[in-house]
């Protein structure tokens, strides 16, 4: 047969229905029963994206289209469950993208088993979903994953051993109690851990209890209070940590392990120099057994009231943080408060050229893009032959480093384990890698 008559007959057979169009089901927050606009964004934005991708697929592949059918759960779990039932009746459409949020998927998903459909969530990040309920996947990492990926990202990457802990209470402390134990599973120290509402301005007691324990579990010098023999001892000694004028200069309070490492204790008693017994506690102190602070917020609107009594504490201290600390706007406007500031990010579009985003906030370019990535996961997929319910579930179980535009995906127990590390430092955000856990 010649090729221009197969070609002929292939769009004869679609015409037919012999081929019926595969279909994805949207089941996202529209919200169409509310008249806030703002309420409407996130899911207008991010069925968006699912469009474009769609778009540019069916426009590349001409005899493969795709079409969507959109639910609108209106972020309510039984109209949710509803949206399932309804999409999944439908024997073409092999996959569900969506819901938006945890609290609609979390007493749904067993739906996904029900029907033997793929549902698959782009950002909802309790623990465990995906991982407790086949067909389900999520592919924002969980707060599990990320709690412990920081941890294992300062201790790996950056040596540390020893942390405290300053956190929300409630969303937060999903977090914290990760990190904590991912720390604890890799024999460092947890010295302190504080919690915090979200709703309460003053964290001072907090942050006084964690200052004590880090003070109680160091030994210092007072460069603001030395005799010219301390002086001269200092300068002879070789410092692993700045210069002695500098620190006298600032009149600083320094751990002797910030000093001398390790051996301080011996290079202190060689020298015939005592640690402070005493010092003023409002100066500046940079410790030298506590490692890092980790601050989970619960939403980036936190960073300035967070940060800035964290300043005033004085403790020199970087801070390792969740990715609500991903707002460079927050950042840039308290970047007189920061000084070393890690955190884990489901989100890095730095390299992509800043005319794609004008007119648009930083919630709406991430909600697009979790929309469009979202989607295009899933049309590639198909793209590689994988037409039914089943095929395509076992597809998504083997996704392995795959690069979408925000971010990475690599799924285990159904949910993606990949995420980017930013350091933000003198003003300055950057990507320092990608990293799973």
């Amino acid at each position: 047969m010649k090729k221009g008559v197969l070609i002929f007959f292939i769009f004869f057979l679609y015409s037919l229905n012999c081929f019926p169009q595969l279909k994805i089901g949207v089941a996202l927050p529209l919200m169409s029963n509310s008249s806030d606009n703002e309420e409407k964004k996130l899911g207008e934005q991010m069925l968006k994206g699912i469009k474009d991708a769609l778009e540019e697929y069916n426009a590349s592949n001409p005899t493969k289209n795709v079409s969507i059918k959109i639910e609108d759960t209106k972020r309510d779990q039984s109209v949710t469950l509803d949206a399932f039932n309804k999409l999944a009746s439908d024997s073409n459409l092999i996959t569900i993208l969506g819901p938006v949020f945890s609290s609609e998927l979390v007493n749904n998903a067993g739906a996904a088993l029900f029907h033997k459909i793929p549902i698959v969530t782009p950002t909802a990040t309790l623990n465990f979903l995906a991982q407790k309920y086949e067909f389900v996947f999520q592919l924002n990492p969980t707060y599990d994953i990320r709690g412990r990926l920081m941890a294992k990202f300062a201790m790996n990457e950056l040596g540390m051993k020893n942390f405290v802990i300053l956190s929300e209470n409630n969303y937060g402390k999903n977090f914290a109690d990760s990190f904590s134990d991912e720390v604890s599973r890799n024999n460092g120290i947890i010295l302190s851990t504080e919690y915090y509402s979200n709703d309460s301005f003053d964290m001072i007691e907090q942050l006084n209890k964690i200052k004590s324990k880090i003070i109680e579990n160091d030994k210092f010098i007072d460069f603001g209070n030395l005799d010219k023999s301390q002086v001269e001892k200092l300068k002879n000694a070789r410092l692993e940590f700045s210069n002695i004028d500098s620190l006298i200069d600032a009149r600083l309070i320094v751990s002797i392990y910030k000093l001398f490492g390790k051996e301080a204790d011996n290079k202190l008693s060689s020298l015939k120099v005592s640690p402070a017994v005493t010092f003023d506690r409002t100066k500046s102190i940079i410790p030298g057994n506590t490692d890092a602070i980790y601050i989970p917020i619960s939403n980036y609107s936190e960073i300035s009231k967070v940060i800035s009594q964290y300043f005033t504490e004085n403790i020199i201290l970087p801070v390792l943080g969740t990715s609500d600390w991903n707002n460079e706007k927050a950042l840039n406007e308290n970047k007189m408060y920061i000084k070393e500031l890690y955190f884990e990010s489901d989100f890095y579009l730095k390299d992509k050229p800043i005319n794609d985003f004008i007119n648009m906030s930083e919630a709406d370019i991430k909600n697009y893009y979790f929309g469009y990535d979202g989607m295009k996961l899933l049309l590639d997929k198909i793209s590689e032959g994988n037409i039914t319910r089943l095929s395509l579930n076992e597809a998504l179980e083997n996704v392995s480093n795959y690069k979408a535009i925000h971010n990475i995906v690599t799924i285990k127990d159904r949910t993606n384990r990949h995420m980017s590390v930013m350091l933000f430092k003198n003003g300055i955000l950057i990507k320092t890698g990608e990293y799973e856990y």
